[in-house]
């Protein structure tokens, strides 16, 4: 790609930044490439601007480069993404978390503020990301994360002991992990866009990120249709639910969700984009 043998850190991020540009991509990501796969801070990359980038972090460098360039997605490249202020290792097998979801679990510790000693439950964790901010937010309450991929578990158990919370992990699909258990509150960001959509969706999307973890059925709601039957049994009386939806299924989920809790408050809220996201049963 030509990039000089003049290899300070501020040198090569400048060429790089010339580089992603030319194939249309984010400038941004020339920084955030180094950042994330020397483990530095915006201070550390500031510090060593003006120092000399050794020959093998300058040859990883231009091989991550031309994997952004092919529409490889950072994350799995560096193989970490950042959630609610965490590092997390994140592969193929698990779906690279979005803002959208750091949106859940802040509204999750905004209406649990001042409950104390809950039982939490996580379902569909891959790579542990909600669960693991709710620990890490909320020490003292005990949190399950079930997936029902193996893969994604190690994923996730990675991630718990690098940032030493406590999770009990399972493997199964959705609820049949936690059989005859009760939690006083139930979070899960399943997958939710239907295959007509697939049109729709990002190219890098459909040819790094696991399909199991994005699609279902029945127009993206056969999850959320098989979870309406089954939560009632598994939320306490006095509990609550949050769960990642579509932006075009509010009004159907608000519907299907009130005649499975009659007795509770069901809201759907919008994302910092105005757009339906959170279904929430309180």
């Amino acid at each position: 790609m030509g990039l000089t043998s003049t290899k300070t850190y501020q040198n090569v991020i400048q060429q790089g930044v010339l580089y992603l540009e030319k194939h249309q991509k984010q400038s941004f990501l020339a920084e955030r490439l180094i950042m994330d796969r020397m483990d530095w801070n915006r201070t550390d990359l500031l510090l060593h601007l003006k120092k000399k980038m050794s020959e093998p972090a300058y040859l990883q460098y231009l091989k991550d480069l031309n994997e952004l360039i092919e529409g490889k997605p950072l994350q799995y490249i560096v193989g970490k993404e950042w959630f609610y202020d965490l590092p997390l290792k994140v592969t193929s097998d698990t779906l690279i978390p979005r803002p959208e979801t750091e949106e859940l679990v802040h509204e999750a510790l905004k209406q649990l503020k001042g409950k104390e000693n809950l039982n939490v439950l996580d379902i569909g964790t891959g790579s542990g990301a909600i669960a693991i901010a709710m620990k890490a937010n909320r020490p003292n309450d005990e949190v399950t994360a079930t997936d029902i991929s193996e893969k994604a578990l190690q994923v996730a158990e990675e991630n718990a002991l690098t940032h030493h919370v406590d999770i009990r992990f399972l493997q199964g699909d959705l609820l049949e992990p936690v059989s005859l258990e009760m939690f006083d509150c139930i979070l899960s960001n399943p997958p939710y866009i239907s295959h007509d959509e697939e049109y729709l969706m990002d190219e890098s999307v459909l040819k790094y990120e696991p399909h199991s973890a994005l699609f279902a059925d029945h127009e993206g709601l056969s999850i959320y249709e098989k979870l309406a039957y089954e939560l009632p049994f598994y939320l306490k009386t006095d509990g609550c639910l949050f769960m990642e939806i579509g932006f075009q299924q509010g009004e159907r989920l608000s519907t299907l969700y009130k005649r499975a809790f009659p007795d509770k408050e069901v809201s759907i809220l919008q994302d910092s984009n105005g757009q339906d996201r959170i279904l929430m049963v309180l």
